[in-house]
């Protein structure tokens, strides 16, 4: 999935996974929150913010502080989503592109699982789209670019679609 920033996709990706968890295991993560953003590990529903009290260490991009103990939460929701039948990335970006922050978990989490067993939805920023799937060397089945704000049309469609994958 991919589309403009701060269109939605991450909201659409929580609703999507409040509508599937009770019936389906849902591992990963996606990022939350516009002003505080936050981590929300898929696998048990912890979150974690990007800026941790009493952790000076981290990367910073843009207007982001993202602390070194969030950045060790995010991979390790990672991580521990090979387990999952459904797997949620959100995001993966510039960061990634230049082989930082999630890089390694991500690249380490598809290349040990079957895809075949999985459903595996990555959210890509899309200003660097391109190097992302030659960098981590997927092969796209789907591509989704959210053009608009999405709605329940769109919710209701992915649901379905990943239901019937």
């Amino acid at each position: 999935m991919t589309g403009p920033t701060k269109i939605g996709k991450s909201t659409l990706l929580e609703k999507i996974y409040l509508a599937l968890k009770e019936d389906y295991s849902i591992g990963g993560i996606i990022t939350l929150g516009q002003e505080t953003r936050k981590f929300l590990n898929l696998n048990n529903g912890e979150e974690r913010y990007f800026k941790e009290e009493k952790d000076l260490n981290g990367i910073s991009i843009g207007d982001f502080f993202i602390s070194d103990k969030s950045i060790e939460f995010a991979s390790d929701a990672i991580r521990t989503a090979k387990d999952s039948k459904i797997i949620f990335i959100d995001e993966i970006g510039i960061l990634e592109n230049e082989k930082k922050l999630l890089y390694e978990p991500v690249k380490t989490l598809l290349e040990k699982i079957n895809l075949q067993d999985k459903f595996v939805l990555l959210c890509l920023r899309e200003r660097v789209l391109p190097q992302l799937i030659a960098l981590l060397k997927l092969k796209i089945d789907d591509l989704w670019r959210i053009r608009s704000r999405p709605d329940d049309e769109i919710l209701n469609q992915l649901i379905r679609f990943i239901k019937t994958s």
